[in-house]
């Protein structure tokens, strides 16, 4: 082999290993009170991606603490809140959300992200929708 495919070889599993594509992505998301007339469509970022990991061999041996994978997860958010249109005066009509800043691959932090991978099945509005723009907060 030569030492410019052996330079390369090792260049591309560095950076393979520092780059990662965990960043912030749009998304959609409904949301739907029972008690409101209206479903409000928000256009927010969440983070996705790939990050690296490597399973351990001696997964027997090791503690528990010490075979977390790191997952896309936040590294800076704010919170959004808007008020969903048609609700009654007994009800709060105000819902809060996060927007992803900025993202990292770390371990899930459970104070603030839901670290299971469960597919949404009601990602949907029923109601008559009322749209969200980012740039106007209630």
């Amino acid at each position: 082999m030569t030492a410019t495919f052996v330079i390369s070889i090792l260049f591309g599993l560095v950076c393979g290993q520092v780059m990662s594509f965990c960043v912030p992505t749009e998304y959609t998301m409904y949301v739907d009170r029972r008690e409101c007339a209206y479903c409000l469509t928000i256009n927010t970022t969440i983070c996705a991606g790939y990050c690296m990991t490597r399973d351990i061999n001696g997964k027997l041996f090791l503690p528990k603490f010490a075979l977390s994978q790191d997952v896309c997860t936040y590294g800076d958010f704010i919170y959004r809140t808007v008020e969903i249109p048609g609700c009654p005066h007994h009800v709060a009509p105000y819902f809060s959300y996060p927007v992803a800043v900025s993202c990292k691959c770390g371990r899930c932090n459970t104070d603030y992200s839901d670290c299971t991978h469960d597919t949404i099945k009601t990602n949907y509005c029923i109601k008559p929708q009322k749209s969200y723009l980012m740039g106007l907060p209630v």
